[in-house]
């Protein structure tokens, strides 16, 4: 009988193995139907599901477990010592065909049975397959329909888009068609998009609905982790991270979230007795949160961040649009609306290293000027002029009123506590509220502005219902004073890689 170690080895042959730029070992397996291309870590589950079937598909038998990690070992020492496959780019979701940092087309992995990807170059984008692309995917990943031209006779994509959002104003909608395009980019950095408002305003479907357009998931929306450790493992398995119904943050994981926006290391170690060295990995990540009226936004992660605050939706019996209708209406335009996102990526391609911002203006953070100017150089595309698309992301010209008082009361006090009805007391005649109620939605609405300023507010429920209102003086820190039990002591906020997770061997 012939060697079995000869059998399967053979089988990988249908494989290319290459190691990341991490030195990780993965192999480019053939999809199922011709063209196509994806690719795995050679220590995952995907890879050994892959070999278990082909090996019994033609031998009509199972490897043994010392047969296969044979084999693992026999692939990882072949892709650190072929010519060629080493050190190679391995994106997930959205790539390029090169590791530069300003690359000059763009790649989006649709995820589906055909392995096909969007190519985007200044020139305009196709739906193509090969193997010249390493986009890796996971189970949780969902996949992309292929975009298309927008129809001649039908309304413009990106305004269907629009009628299922419930949004305030236009600069809203530009904010959140900054934040998809930014999404495109594999190096980031990436604003954070920030929805609140008052329950039942739409912000869950409106979350779903934009990380579906870019990344979409089995879980569009999970809950905030609880330690940073699960946040990099989320991170390390989706392109888009979404956080649903957030009332409070740890200071551990509003760094965590703050780094990952612009970038963040992480350690981990594979659970091989030949891989002893652990991996370091890098991490960038477009986030998306939808928060409840508990949330006071860290100082931190205003500099980062989009807020758009949704409004109450008509009363039941004056608006007869339900989410299934939404969606009625989305479903079908889904292709042509990531058709006008690509074409306006490949708009901001043609155009970001030719032309410059018309004149300065005044940003509520240098953070966003990234994204800015690339949605500045989209903005042809997106049916808005680039004074538009600046004035969206300009803070107001004039201080407002509440933000002024605040910092006059503050002037005085470096920290205030209590809750609404004194406040009123303090600030009047200087802010247009007459009551209580009325001051706690004016400092929501002034949240980003007053961050700005290096003010922290935050909001407290106590047990006897009543609210108190807390803000000081913050420059720079986190949110809270405190973190949970369970948030891991030892996490260090400088550039480092300070996380570690196992990767467990088949």
């Amino acid at each position: 009988m012939q060697n079995p170690f000869a059998l399967y080895i053979a089988i990988t042959n249908q494989g290319v193995p290459f190691t990341a730029s991490d030195g990780q070992a993965f192999i480019r397996l053939p999809g199922r139907y011709a063209g196509g291309f994806y690719v795995v870590p050679v220590r995952s589950r995907a890879f050994r599901d892959w070999f278990f079937h082909q090996v019994f598909a033609r031998h009509d038998t199972l490897p043994t477990s010392r047969a296969f990690h044979v084999v693992l070992n026999h692939l990882e020492a072949e892709a650190s010592h072929t010519d060629g496959n080493q050190r190679l780019a391995v994106w997930r979701r959205v790539g390029c065909r090169n590791a530069a940092l300003l690359p000059d087309n763009l790649l989006l992995d649709l995820a589906n049975l055909e392995c096909q990807f969007v190519e985007i170059s200044p020139g305009g984008w196709k739906t193509t397959t090969g193997e010249s692309v390493q986009l890796q995917t996971s189970r949780s990943m969902a996949s992309l329909p292929a975009p298309v031209p927008p129809p001649a006779d039908a309304p413009p994509p990106l305004e269907t888009l629009r009628s299922c959002l419930n949004l305030p104003s236009r600069a809203a909608w530009l904010r959140c068609l900054a934040w998809l395009l930014a999404a495109f980019r594999p190096n980031g950095p990436f604003p954070v998009l920030i929805l609140q408002g008052p329950p039942s305003s739409g912000k869950s479907f409106a979350a779903r609905i934009l990380r579906s357009l870019v990344d979409p998931s089995t879980s569009p929306l999970t809950p905030i982790p609880s330690s940073v450790r699960d946040l990099l493992t989320l991170a390390r398995h989706n392109w888009i991270l979404a956080f649903d119904h957030i009332s409070t943050l740890s200071p551990q994981i509003t760094d965590a979230l703050c780094r990952l926006s612009s970038g963040l290391g992480a350690t981990v170690r594979e659970t091989s007795a030949h891989a002893p060295e652990p991996l370091q990995q890098f991490y960038k990540r477009p986030l998306l949160l939808t928060v409840t009226g508990r949330w006071s936004c860290p100082a931190d992660l205003a500099e980062r961040a989009f807020i758009v605050t949704l409004p109450p939706l008509p009363p039941d019996g004056m608006d007869s649009r339900t989410e299934d209708s939404l969606l009625t209406a989305f479903q079908p335009a889904w292709p042509a609306i990531l058709g006008a996102l690509c074409s306006a990526v490949s708009t901001a391609l043609g155009r970001m290293h030719t032309r410059a911002l018309a004149s300065p203006m005044k940003l509520p953070s240098r953070r966003l000027a990234n994204a800015l100017a690339w949605a500045v150089a989209a903005s042809p595309a997106l049916g808005c002029t680039e004074e538009e698309m600046q004035q969206a992301f300009a803070l107001p010209a004039e201080p407002h009123p509440m933000v002024e008082a605040v910092r006059n009361l503050l002037d005085q006090r470096r920290q205030w506590t209590g809750n609404a009805t004194e406040l009123l007391e303090l600030l009047q005649p200087l802010v247009p509220c007459r009551t209580p109620k009325g001051v706690s939605q004016q400092l929501k609405k002034c949240m980003l502005t007053l961050a700005d300023n290096g003010i922290e507010l935050k909001f407290h429920h106590l047990h006897d219902n009543k609210r108190i209102i807390e803000l000081r003086e913050e420059r720079g820190g986190a949110s809270c004073e405190k973190s949970p039990p369970d948030a891991p002591p030892d996490f260090d906020p400088s550039p480092q890689p300070t996380e570690t997770e196992e990767l467990t061997t088949p």
